[in-house]
């Protein structure tokens, strides 16, 4: 049989001479960069193109359980028609599972999937013909269907290379991932349910759906109510206000309902830390503007909050780390003065010469360390010159 995997479904629809389809972006919620998601194309690649033997590493039925295959069959593949297509489908649903779960949780499921899915292939053909399969393609099909769970009315978009002319769309992914699940089950049914690529494919669907169901019931991904049940029951084009008429019909929703606030803000809250902790600001800094309007009593500790100005400040984001000091100051007055000499540094530095001043003088010298006082005489000074 041909190498299962990707490769045969990949290269007849998206990689033909006159025709070439490649997904590349989605304009789902992205609160975390897809570190893991490139880290593993470029293992897959790297092992792709090392010279050494990798037969004993590949997924063989028909011939014992070999558990160390179980994880390594998901990183080989059979050529570069299937290494790409798989890459490239890799990158664009890595985007959506990564960019809601962050990098750790997402190389734990990655890895997780591949090898309970090289664990069942494995298990239910032990009396098959020996023969071997490999790929990321049961992966693949795995992150599909979670972006299927936790976004179905978000959008893949599309590069399409039609005789040489470029042609860019976007397709929701509910449409992406029933195309691609529903041709692989009739072609499996075609096959009468026999070891296959589709056969594969569908195994790590399965398991990337049961992944994706249980950490959406579980609160471990927030998908603000835009996950596939949510979707279902309506609940996406809901007000806060209609949420909670809905709940009051049924008992013991005021008490669900609190309690799941109180979760989803715990959530939020260590969700900000971790990214903090991990030197991420632009996750955190999405999730705190997420805090502050759903939970606007709640206020973000100060080392976090000074943790997330300072991180925004090293990585040039200037407008935000500003909407950060000025939490701050509301909220805080340990490291005020501090935190007011940035801010007017950031203002004198735009030419904000006036507003600059006025921060200045709210500031006690005698909060500050010695060189942080010659700096504000300096700054005061070369502010007077400028403003007569």
């Amino acid at each position: 049989m041909d190498h299962p995997g990707s490769v045969c479904v990949i290269r007849s629809r998206h990689f033909d001479c006159n025709a070439m389809i490649i997904p590349y972006n989605t304009d789902a919620p992205i609160y975390y960069r897809p570190i893991v998601t490139v880290l593993m194309i470029v293992v897959n690649v790297l092992v792709f193109i090392h010279p050494g033997e990798v037969g004993q590493f590949r997924l063989a039925t028909g011939d014992g359980l070999h558990p160390v295959q179980w994880l390594t069959n998901n990183f080989l593949h059979a050529g570069w028609g299937h290494l790409i297509g798989n890459m490239i489908f890799l990158w664009s649903f890595g985007l959506v599972v990564e960019g809601k779960l962050g990098p750790w949780k997402t190389l734990v499921v990655y890895l997780g999937i591949g090898t309970v899915y090289g664990a069942t292939v494995q298990i239910l053909m032990l009396s098959s013909e020996p023969t071997y399969c490999l790929g990321a393609s049961a992966v693949v099909y795995g992150f599909m269907v979670m972006c299927l769970v936790w976004a179905p009315e978000n959008e893949m978009e599309y590069f399409m290379l039609l005789y040489y002319r470029a042609i860019f769309f976007e397709v929701p992914i509910k449409i992406v991932v029933v195309f691609y699940i529903g041709l692989d089950l009739f072609f499996l049914f075609l096959k009468g349910g026999q070891l296959s690529t589709e056969f594969l494919h569908v195994t790590g669907a399965v398991w990337g759906g049961i992944v994706g169901v249980v950490m959406l019931k579980r609160g471990w991904v927030d998908c603000e109510h835009w996950d596939i049940f949510s979707v279902w029951a309506g609940r996406h084009e809901m007000t806060d206000a209609e949420r909670a008429a809905a709940d009051a019909k049924r008992p013991e929703a005021k008490k669900q309902r609190a309690e799941r606030r109180q979760k989803n803000r715990d959530l939020l809250l260590e969700g900000i830390h971790r990214a903090l902790q991990e030197g991420n600001p632009l996750p955190a800094n999405v999730m705190y503007g997420k805090l502050k309007a759903t939970f606007p009593k709640t206020i973000l500790p100060e080392s976090d909050l000074l943790l997330l100005i300072q991180l925004l400040l090293e990585q040039g984001l200037v407008d935000e780390a500003i909407s950060g000091m000025t939490d701050y100051l509301t909220h805080y007055t340990r490291k005020a003065s501090l935190v007011r000499l940035n801010m007017a540094n950031i203002l004198f530095e735009r030419n904000q010469l006036r507003p600059a001043r006025s921060v200045l003088e709210q500031i006690d010298p005698q909060t500050l360390d010695a060189a942080q006082r010659r700096y504000l005489n300096d700054l005061h000074q070369r502010i007077a010159k400028l403003v007569r």
